[in-house]
């Protein structure tokens, strides 16, 4: 893994290798659902028929799974694609934009007044879900699933030869429990707390579970002794001091490996992720999220935590 961190000038970011080490946890849940709204993978404004926020990453879903079948019959872990349309009146456009786009979608929920959307997260038990409708990502992160809300904007393009998520730390990889400390008390408070918990490891967070998938299917190519597609990234704006050291502990102690870290102490993080152009970016702070939106990064707000309250 390598670790960088923000210098006194915000445009150099100096390298350092640090080893975690550990077998990545395995999840009970396999295939690994991904539930993504229609509005969020088409554009409303076009009728559904051209690509909408969350449709380069879910291009880069189902390029993994490719990958994951060539490494053999025995390999059987994959990403499901659920979409759930916005209304079930008229399904055959959306089933047309699908086939034209050539996407391998493995299943369509139907919304009815008698199966409500947390019906049927619970029926599916995705380990992501992503809408551009606020209110829904709010009520499946209350409901205990990992959620976000994509920001509607004008995106980079991406290349197809990988998987790069990035996602910053408190309220996203981890709890709210240090943030909660700065709302509080104010930072220096926070700065003590980490010190002084340097070697107790952070409470996984609302995204925990999808990071697991991801982490896991990683170890899957490594065993095979092939290059994993996918690349994980952290971008957060603790330090590399305690802070920085604490995340990286409860990281190990949770036996997973991020590929980049980045602590920026603070600094801009729309710089950074603009050098790397993940495929989305997930962060509890809207202000992040619309900073990445800036420079070109499909971001992604995670409504959890004493940010969002």
């Amino acid at each position: 893994m390598c670790v960088h961190h923000n210098a006194k000038n915000r445009n150099q970011i100096r390298n350092a290798a640090t080893s975690i080490l550990g077998k990545q946890q395995k999840l009970t849940m396999t295939p690994y659902t991904i539930a993504v709204s229609q509005c969020a993978l088409f554009r409303q404004e076009t009728g559904y028929i051209d690509p909408g926020d969350a449709f380069p990453f879910v291009k880069a879903l189902t390029m993994v799974n490719q990958r994951l079948s060539e490494l053999g019959p025995a390999i059987k872990e994959r990403f499901k694609i659920v979409l759930i349309p916005t209304n079930s009146q008229d399904m055959d456009p959306l089933k047309n934009s699908i086939e034209n786009h050539n996407l391998n979608i493995d299943q369509i929920c139907e919304i009815t007044g008698k199966k409500t959307l947390l019906d049927h997260l619970n029926e599916i038990k995705p380990v992501l879900y992503l809408s551009t409708t606020p209110q829904n990502v709010k009520d499946a992160i209350n409901e205990g699933f990992g959620a976000a809300t994509l920001l509607k904007g004008d995106y980079d393009k991406h290349s197809d030869e990988g998987l790069r998520v990035a996602f910053d730390g408190d309220g996203v990889l981890f709890s709210d429990d240090s943030e909660k400390v700065t709302k509080e008390k104010g930072l220096e408070a926070f700065f003590q707390n980490e010190i002084e918990n340097e070697d107790t490891p952070l409470k996984l967070g609302p995204l925990r579970d999808f990071f697991k998938a991801l982490a896991h299917l990683q170890e899957l190519f490594k065993k095979e002794k092939k290059n994993s597609p996918i690349r994980t990234y952290l971008v957060t704006s603790r330090a590399t001091s305690s802070p920085g050291i604490r995340a990286l502990k409860s990281l190990r102690e949770n036996n997973l490996e991020i590929n980049e870290a980045f602590f920026l102490s603070g600094a801009h993080k729309g710089p950074v992720l603009k050098a790397f152009k993940p495929h989305i970016f997930f962060d509890d702070y809207m202000q992040h999220v619309k900073e990445a939106l800036h420079y070109g990064v499909i971001g992604a707000h995670v409504p959890y935590g004493v940010r969002n309250e």
